[in-house]
């Protein structure tokens, strides 16, 4: 399980990644007119739209490996509540 979470994090990391570059790529293209110029934001809020839903993804998944993560560890006497410590 843990190991399917990493990989759809590094996936979503490595598509995030190609649609930043292709947002960086549309910023640099030159506009002749009006509806090159609509044609370019359109395309360019249809990015960011797919971006933010990334890394909402992204952020839902890490969360989800770091509490697996954080359940698989042993837990130590600090851990542990008073009342079940060994004093």
């Amino acid at each position: 399980m843990i190991n399917q979470l990493e990989n759809q994090i590094r996936d979503l990391k490595k598509e995030l990644a190609e649609i930043k570059k292709n947002q960086a790529l549309l910023r640099l293209q030159p506009c002749l007119g009006d509806p090159e110029i609509r044609k370019k934001e359109e395309r360019f809020i249809e990015l960011e739209g797919r971006a933010a839903a990334l890394n909402e993804s992204v952020r839902g998944l890490t969360k989800k490996y770091q509490l697996l993560l954080s359940g698989s560890a042993p837990r130590t006497a600090y851990d542990l509540p008073e009342s079940k410590r060994g004093s």
